[in-house]
């Protein structure tokens, strides 16, 4: 499948991405961080309940790249390694996470 390794994205690089809808967010933070506040776009799986299917076939059918974030960048980076080897797409890490997003200017949907 995808030969390499993780590519790494700031905050301004993915707002660009989102906007292009070439990438499809996956945030894996547990459901009660997701429900505090994510981007817009983001599907939550969690690393607790980490499904590679399910992201194999989300990857077919949308056709788009994978890009996995978090709090800061440390467990989706551990997350977009373990599917790397199994998904025909760019697989990309938001660089500081959620918080490298909140501080680049960007908003979150949901949460207070």
């Amino acid at each position: 499948m995808t030969e390499g390794s993780v590519e790494f994205v700031e905050p301004h690089e993915l707002d660009q991405l989102i906007g292009q809808e070439t990438v499809t967010v996956i945030d894996v933070r547990e459901a009660d961080e997701f429900a505090t506040g994510h981007i817009e776009t983001a599907i939550n799986i969690p690393t607790s309940n980490f499904d590679i299917p399910a992201l194999i076939d989300l990857t077919d059918e949308n056709d788009t790249d994978l890009v996995f974030v978090c709090a800061v960048g440390q467990r989706s980076f551990g997350a977009a390694n373990a599917v790397l080897p199994h998904v025909d797409c760019k697989v990309i890490n938001l660089k500081g996470g959620i918080q490298s997003w909140t501080r680049g200017g960007f908003d979150l949907e949901g949460g207070k």
